[in-house]
């Protein structure tokens, strides 16, 4: 009963929050990135009032490959922890309220990421381990079906065997992920994650600390990520060369990284825009830059 009421509390936080800007007309949401303008070079604020709100904290937006739908992490206290899993959902062309997507449970659960393919949506959580281990969290997933989403379930393998967070997948289902010693990685083979790999100094130890949060491309071609900078965390990338090795990361430019917090950065499926949590909002940029700064080898 108890947690019935907590989270029926939550539930009328989130209608609060979302519901507080009676001018923002969901029906009009239409189209591409919910009919938003698109940005050039400066980063502007994604969808205001309606995913990236005034009282809340938002982060981690993963849109499906056709466009159809879309998850990002919310909570409705920016100094709090409640984190939640949100998603909207493209109807006849009409993008519907964030709400919770019925994989979700009253606990804290945050960073969903749409797979390359479209198949699975995963995300860290802290519900219990099946196998009843004494520590709860983890990464799970739920599986596409042709009216939703499966249930939930644990990912199999030693990738879960540590502690780990902000999980992105690349088009063969190689995982990227944060790891306790930083950015690593996680092959697929015959349906389990094996050990994972820590990635090298030029991601993890070089001018910068505290590697985390990566987005990988799906054909594995680059990879972002934010670190602590000299002042705050900030946005790189770096580019894996043709021998598997990986290209010194670079810091992205001003526009972008500013001495306020950056990160949690993902990119369109059309590989158009960049998307990263600037102090507790969601903001879009144009992602040009991607092939303006890859070096030649």
């Amino acid at each position: 009963m108890k947690k019935l009421i907590l989270f029926a509390t939550f539930l009328l936080q989130i209608s609060f929050v979302y519901g507080q800007n009676k001018q923002n007309d969901f029906s009009v949401l239409k189209g591409p990135y919910l009919g938003q303008t698109p940005p050039g070079a400066i980063p502007e604020v994604f969808a205001p009032g309606v995913i990236s709100t005034e009282k809340g904290w938002e982060a981690a937006l993963s849109f499906s490959p056709d466009q159809s739908e879309l998850f990002f992490s919310h909570r409705s206290d920016i100094q709090g922890n409640g984190n939640r899993i949100m998603h909207m959902k493209k109807i006849k062309n009409v993008w519907t309220e964030p709400a919770l997507p019925s994989f979700a449970l009253d606990l804290i659960e945050y960073e969903a990421f749409i797979t390359p393919d479209s198949q699975k949506v995963i995300f860290k959580s802290q519900r219990p381990k099946p196998n009843g281990g004494a520590r709860e969290g983890g990464i799970w997933y739920a599986q596409k079906e042709q009216k939703g989403w499966k249930h939930a379930q644990y990912l199999p393998g030693a990738i879960n065997e540590e502690w780990i967070m902000s999980v992105t997948s690349t088009l063969d289902g190689t995982l990227y992920f944060t790891g306790r010693s930083g950015i690593a990685r996680s092959r697929c083979i015959n349906g389990e994650y094996a050990k994972p790999e820590v990635l090298p100094k030029e991601i993890n130890k070089n001018k910068y600390f505290a590697a985390s949060h990566p987005y990988i491309a799906p054909d594995e071609s680059y990879l972002i990520f934010d670190a602590e900078g000299m002042t705050n965390s900030e946005l790189f990338i770096s580019y894996r060369k043709k021998d598997g090795s990986w290209t010194e990361a670079i810091k992205l430019g001003p526009q972008i990284n500013t001495e306020q917090y950056e990160g949690i950065a993902t990119v369109s499926p059309d590989g158009k825009y960049l998307f990263f949590n600037r102090d507790n909002d969601i903001y879009w940029v144009s992602a040009k830059f991607i092939e303006e700064l890859r070096p030649e080898e």
